[in-house]
């Protein structure tokens, strides 16, 4: 597994209190649909597309997927990620999110947390591969008056906005 470096990887809820409005437009991207695309990488390197659902709750980004699913053994064996919103509209009007990061596989804590505020009754918790991700960057892609608007969140810049007509 690619290793996780602290200090470029912040869980969800640390990107919440430093960059607030940006994260609350990703996560309402994020919730307008039920699945989101994950990207991952296979063995050879190439990249695997996965619908899934991706809920934020609780300060994290949770993945959880079927034991024994390509993507989760993609994530245990590189735990870089990508995760794509579905787009709002042709016009982008709300935006197109993206985050970047690595997976790490869910504690027994973290996985109790996850069970106890899952919308569903999870009964056997040892039916699912939970992790929590560890963001590298978010982007909130949107056009603004004949303009491209990129907004980028990274730990170690900060946000930026870049403006393309």
């Amino acid at each position: 597994m690619v290793p996780v470096s602290d200090s470029t990887l912040v869980r969800w809820g640390q990107f919440e209190a430093r960059a607030p409005e940006l994260a609350e437009q990703v996560r309402l991207r994020f919730e307008s649909h039920i699945h989101a695309v994950l990207a991952t990488l296979r063995r050879d390197g190439s990249p695997r597309l996965s619908g899934m659902e991706a809920p934020i709750r609780d300060g994290h980004l949770w993945l959880g997927m079927m034991p024994g699913s390509l993507k989760a053994a993609d994530l245990h064996r590189d735990s870089r990620f990508s995760l794509h919103s579905p787009p709002d509209t042709e016009e982008l009007s709300l935006g197109d999110a993206r985050i970047d990061g690595q997976a790490l596989a869910a504690t027994p804590e973290e996985v109790d947390v996850f069970v106890a505020s899952h919308r569903m009754p999870i009964e056997d918790p040892s039916a699912m591969t939970l992790f929590t991700a560890r963001l590298s960057s978010a982007t909130l892609i949107r056009v603004e008056d004949q303009e491209l608007v990129i907004d980028t969140w990274t730990p170690t810049d900060g946000l930026r906005e870049t403006r393309r007509r």
